[in-house]
């Protein structure tokens, strides 16, 4: 379904019609943003993006109010509504990131704390069971498109992060904590890796937020790519063991402004306390050619009055007005190339990259309850 919303608003890419002109290398100076097509899916409730298959024209969609997935196709028809809690099929209690189609489109797969789980479009379970560990972190997570998970071979490269063994106000967390982890498929392991880089924010010797921690992950064929939470850095490491740095790239964002941290003795590590008003890095792809980083600059400390006594939903339109979610490009070697303001049609966390097109939820209407959700095809190239 055609939407209305006008081309000049979408500035950031357009895509050649021709497959071979998409794959060509685009110049930096004309990289733009254009919407191609959107996808209306008529469904009264929240609705997080998990997948795109371009191929079989599928959706996967998920209900986090309800715990529902929804299977829809690309004319915007709900196809499939089911949930996987409860009985001897169940992923278990919530999923740790979005649902991932396989290649095929024919079976999608879920990642939890009780284990790994593939379901077919009927909600069959089709292969899949428990972690094979003594004790299993708490993995936190979303279930929505900034959190997605990578298959290399039959292992499944994802964020590791969570509650640890420490509470969040001592030295030992950070000294402990791994930001990513290995699912083995086939042993049923699971293995924590990447420690916290010695010059970190989150190594100053205060205490963060598990919320300002969330890493968000992006791999290629031979490299990890990732930023953590608040911290304006990007990280590139080799994607096999010892999984050396190649590079650690401060990301130079003049305006951006976050939250570093509070006193041990201030913290409580039994809560979430996020700080609404911190930039944070919200989501990373990396394309054939680019790396792109969707982030939120934050809200500078002599502004924020302005802006207390709302409600949640008026905060929220009122900072995104006022301090747009933007998009950073850069080369595969971490290199600034350009930054993009983000039309508000297009969610700055709920986002993927697919065989040469970017898929963008709409975010949720805050004035009025609509019954459908959009999702925007953006094409990735140059005028």
């Amino acid at each position: 379904m055609r939407s209305s919303i006008s081309l000049l608003a979408l500035f950031i890419f357009f895509i050649s019609c021709s497959e071979s002109a998409r794959k060509q290398e685009i110049s930096a100076e004309d990289l733009n943003l254009v919407k191609v097509d959107s996808i209306q899916v008529d469904y009264l409730g929240l609705l997080n993006l998990m997948d795109v298959h371009p191929g079989s024209g599928k959706l996967l969609l998920f209900n986090m109010q309800k715990s529902l997935f929804v299977l829809a196709n690309n004319e915007g028809k709900v196809e499939q509504e089911f949930s996987k809690q409860g009985g001897p099929d169940s992923y278990g209690s919530f999923p740790l990131g979005a649902g991932k189609f396989s290649k095929d489109g024919k079976t999608f797969t879920i990642i939890s704390n009780q284990g790994v789980y593939s379901y077919d479009l009927e909600g069959n379970l089709v292969h899949g069971g428990r972690h094979q560990v003594s004790q299993l972190p708490a993995f936190s997570g979303r279930m929505a498109a900034d959190m997605e998970f990578f298959w290399v071979g039959d292992k499944i490269l994802s964020v590791g992060h969570g509650r640890g063994a420490y509470p969040n106000n001592t030295n030992d967390f950070y000294e402990h904590y791994r930001a990513l982890v290995w699912f083995d498929t086939l042993e049923r392991q699971v293995e924590q890796f990447m420690p916290l880089d010695e010059n970190s924010v989150f190594r100053n010797g205060k205490a963060h937020d598990l919320s300002h921690m969330t890493p968000k992950l992006a791999v290629n064929q031979e490299r990890i790519y990732w930023v953590h939470g608040v911290e304006p850095v990007l990280a590139i490491h080799e994607l096999k063991p010892p999984y050396e740095q190649i590079r650690r790239v401060a990301l130079e964002i003049p305006d951006y402004t976050f939250n570093e941290g509070m006193d041990f003795n201030k913290a409580d590590p039994r809560m979430i306390n996020p700080d609404s008003f911190s930039g944070f890095m919200e989501n990373i792809k990396v394309t054939e050619q680019f790396i792109l980083i969707s982030f939120f600059s934050g809200v500078p400390e002599a502004d924020r009055a302005k802006f207390e006594n709302l409600t949640w939903p008026e905060f929220q339109a009122k900072v995104r007005k006022a301090y747009p979610p933007r998009l950073m490009v850069l080369d595969l070697e971490g290199s600034f190339l350009k930054e993009f303001a983000l039309p508000q049609e297009l969610s700055d966390r709920q986002w993927l990259y697919r065989e040469g097109y970017l898929w963008f939820l709409a975010p949720v209407n805050l004035e009025e309850e609509e019954d459908f959700v959009k999702i925007y095809k953006v094409g990735l190239g140059a005028f």
